[in-house]
């Protein structure tokens, strides 16, 4: 079965949501990821809560391209959220098609971490959603091992671990560390490329994430590595803002120069799968 690839919203931040679906489908993507909820102050109030004619025009696109929206986000969690207030953005995800959620958590307890997944997942089930965490060094949840552990304490049949590439690597994790934890964590996987050294700051590490990633392959980062130990058909999610670059190139050319380093990376994770599959089976047969 083919991979299925989502083009992330931040990766063509200056398109509206409807051409940033167009772009996905003129780019070869299966999926679209949209940031319809803003989360930082630079973030646009996209009019598509309702029925306006945005959402319209949306809906329109998703029908003619066939592109469809795997995950909506931000739902930022923190200890006094009103999940209705977000009920708005869950009835836009489901109308839309979404399948998940995205969320990012600023408590760095875990237990109340995982009380906040817990409310996140009860508060999306009623639209058929699925929520999953997404953990960063500058959260409150910025490992892989941290996420695991508040989705698992959480009790949520409908919660997952988000794993970005940038984010295990400058949290200090390996692909090892994915490898560690329940196949079942996972719906899906950010793919970007940054250099194998981790900058300096942790001011340096926030700037990198939001304005200077790299295209898959063009770094240092183990990303084969990583897609090799998480399940074969895993949804790939391109996710990579990059600002130098966006001053030269389109937003359509940026996101097939992503795409096929993407596939390029996925090709050699699937060699290294069938590598280590064979290596096991000559392994076994030796010992037995």
């Amino acid at each position: 079965m083919p991979r299925p690839f989502s083009l992330a919203h931040l990766t063509v931040i200056e398109l509206d949501p409807p051409d940033a679906v167009s772009c996905a489908a003129a780019a070869g993507y299966d999926f679209a990821d949209l940031r319809l909820e803003g989360v930082v102050s630079s973030d646009i109030a996209y009019p598509v809560f309702g029925d306006t004619p945005m959402r319209r025009e949306l809906l329109r696109r998703l029908d003619d391209t066939g592109v469809c929206v795997f995950d909506i986000e931000l739902l930022r969690l923190y200890k006094a959220i009103d999940f209705a207030r977000f009920e708005r953005l869950f009835e836009t995800a489901a109308r839309l098609g979404a399948r998940r959620v995205k969320l990012a958590c600023i408590e760095e307890d875990e237990g109340l971490a995982a009380d906040l997944v817990a409310g996140a997942a009860a508060a999306v089930a009623p639209f058929a959603l699925n929520v999953d965490l997404e953990f960063m060094p500058f959260s409150g949840i910025k490992t892989v091992a941290s996420a695991a552990r508040v989705v698992g304490a959480s009790g949520a049949a409908n919660a997952g671990v988000l794993v970005d590439a940038l984010h295990l690597s400058r949290s200090g994790g390996v692909p090892a560390d994915v490898a560690a934890l329940a196949p079942a964590l996972f719906a899906y996987v950010h793919l970007c490329d940054a250099p194998a050294n981790i900058p300096p700051s942790l001011l340096a590490i926030t700037e990198e994430a939001r304005v200077a990633r790299l295209i898959p392959g063009d770094g240092g980062l183990p990303l084969a590595e990583l897609v090799a130990v998480m399940p074969p058909a895993l949804p790939v999610s391109i996710e990579l803002p990059m600002k130098e670059m966006a001053a030269r190139l389109p937003a359509l050319e940026r996101a097939r120069l992503a795409l096929e380093g993407a596939r390029r990376v996925v090709t050699r994770a699937d060699e290294i799968r069938v590598k280590a599959s064979d290596t096991s089976t000559r392994t076994g047969s030796a010992l037995t």
